[in-house]
């Protein structure tokens, strides 16, 4: 809707300057005529504004030439006759896709005409007095200086084209063999979903990804702005693709996809939606069809791979412990999957929230640990990849913590020798050093064990400080056994143990559960127990 105001002295000052401008010469109000453009329209108007130019003196003659004849020459009479009898004068203000124009009503012509005389020094704004011709054929471009008009050819003129790829709003790299205009993601090869917009006459195309769109860019108004074409649509043509590398055969559901429908085009045509809402509406609109397969489909990263699973995890590169908790959840998969990158901690990542039992299920046996774990996850999520390895490792450690030997009513010395062993068995020479450190006695035979411990470890001199002489000398005599019982395997861990706290002193030490591959009898000293505890055969 048009909005009137009054014009201020600067405007009035400003429309004169342009009428005595345009007394001397009409040429700024011409187009630059391109070869192979028809002359003849443009010399009949080129003689029209002559008239109206000759008669710049004439109030009377104005007025007359302000009402009939060509809408051009029509505004251009009414702003000569205002220059003769200046006044305050109204202002008019418009909206144009470009945004809002203003101007003065001199003359009985359309608005078009008034802005383009008005404000002739605008090729833009120039333009608009030759919409009413481009709707009947002919080709027109303003560029930052000079309005062209290529007649009935659709293509630009040469320094136009090389201002509009310049003035592109992405990044584009050209792309010669195609004739193309690419976001590096595409001109990589990335399988990304994409907006297209084809310059018929520069026979060129411009592609945008949906990861390189914004939602304050229109891709389509920065190529077409500034041109005039009998059929802006068949000029700029637009579509979006969702952009699959489909290898799942003629049954798979990416084989044949809708284009992108006509309420959607219309929509971005008329500059409502950006770029990237042009891309997620078109997504959204695939979306219920795609995710509606009725067989196992899996896609990474624009490449569908149809129900070939290994394939598809083998794009994936998990590793061996990933490659186990994906198979056990896609396994009997019967319909969509999709990753937006082709890494298994991605896939991971969308299992997890409705999966998270499962993948855990595939690691570690126990149901108990498994609900644990998961509740741990919820509690401090972190990446997947981690919390399996961590659920690996745990399971690992509980697997060889529980072949050993378990014991009852074990001495003070053998608790504390038999908690160093396993935490050996599960956090190695790392984990033994920690344990020993943290939980070494003030006193008792405990530090001079400890002492053989970190002399069995090669780690004795940084801790040599903390111990006596006499705590030293037995630990030493004891850093063998203590080696022995470190590297022993899980069969002869008891033997190993009670070998160690023998030689330690430590006589009548404990009472054994179970210990695999041996009867459990009672105990009746250390020697009776060796025997009775020897694997059988």
């Amino acid at each position: 809707m048009a909005r009137i105001h009054r014009g201020s002295g600067v405007r009035e000052q400003d429309l004169v300057a342009r009428a005595r401008s345009l007394s001397d010469s009409v040429a700024p109000l011409l187009p630059r005529l391109l070869d192979g453009c028809p002359t003849e329209r443009f010399d009949r108007r080129r003689e029209e504004l002559e008239e109206v130019r000759r008669a710049r003196d004439d109030h009377r003659r104005l007025e007359k030439l302000s009402r009939w004849g060509d809408p051009l020459a029509r505004a251009f009479a009414g702003l000569l006759k205002f220059a003769l009898e200046p006044t305050t004068p109204a202002v008019v203000s418009f909206p144009l896709p470009g945004g809002a124009v203003s101007f003065a009503p001199l003359a009985r012509t359309d608005r078009e005409a008034e802005v383009a005389v008005q404000q002739y020094d605008d090729p833009a704004r120039l333009l608009l007095g030759y919409i009413d011709w481009a709707r009947k054929g002919y080709h027109f471009f303003a560029g930052r200086r000079t309005l062209w008009c290529t007649g009935r050819s659709a293509r630009p003129p040469p320094e136009f084209r090389v201002e509009k790829i310049a003035g592109l709003p992405y990044r584009l790299l050209e792309d010669g063999a195609h004739h193309r205009y690419d976001c590096p993601h595409l001109k990589d090869g990335e399988s990304r979903p994409f907006l297209e917009v084809t310059w018929s006459g520069a026979e060129l195309a411009f592609r945008v990804c949906r990861r390189c769109a914004k939602d304050d860019r229109h891709l389509l108004s920065s190529l077409s702005d500034g041109t005039a074409s009998p059929d802006p649509i068949e000029e700029f043509p637009v579509r979006a693709l969702l952009n699959v590398r489909c290898e799942g055969g003629p049954g798979c559901v990416h084989a044949e996809l809708p284009e992108l429908a006509r309420a959607l085009r219309r929509g971005y045509e008329l500059g409502r939606v950006s770029d990237a809402r042009l891309i997620d509406d078109y997504l959204a609109e695939l979306r219920p069809r795609i995710e509606r397969a009725d067989r196992p489909t899996f896609v990474a990263r624009g490449t569908c791979y149809g129900g070939d699973r290994a394939r598809f995890l083998s794009a994936l590169a998990p590793t061996p412990l990933e490659r186990q908790a994906l198979e056990a959840v896609l396994g009997e998969w019967s319909g969509y999957f999709e990753v937006d990158e082709p890494s298994a901690s991605r896939a991971l990542e969308r299992l997890w929230p409705d999966h998270a039992e499962a993948i855990l299920e595939s690691i570690v046996d126990d149901s108990a640990e498994v609900r644990r774990l998961v509740e741990d996850a919820r509690a401090a999520p972190g990446r997947i990849a981690e919390i399996l390895k961590r659920a690996q490792r745990q399971s690992e450690e509980r697997e060889v913590l529980e072949a050993l030997p378990r014991y009852t009513q074990l001495a003070r010395e053998a608790a504390w020798v038999d908690r160093i062993a396993r935490a050996y068995r599960t956090h190695r020479e790392a984990g033994a050093e920690r344990a020993i450190l943290q939980s070494l006695p003030r006193e008792g035979k405990e530090r001079g064990l400890a002492y053989g411990f970190l002399v069995a470890l090669g780690r004795a001199s940084p801790h040599a400080w903390q111990f006596s002489p006499t705590e030293k000398e037995f630990g030493t005599a004891l850093a063998e056994r203590a080696h022995l019982l470190l590297a022993a395997p899980t069969p002869g861990y008891h033997t190993a143990l009670d070998r160690l706290l023998q030689q330690a002193g430590v006589v009548d030490w404990g009472t054994p559960e179970t210990t695999p591959g041996t009867k459990t009898l009672p105990r009746r000293g250390p020697e009776a127990a060796r025997e009775q505890l020897r694997p059988e055969g």
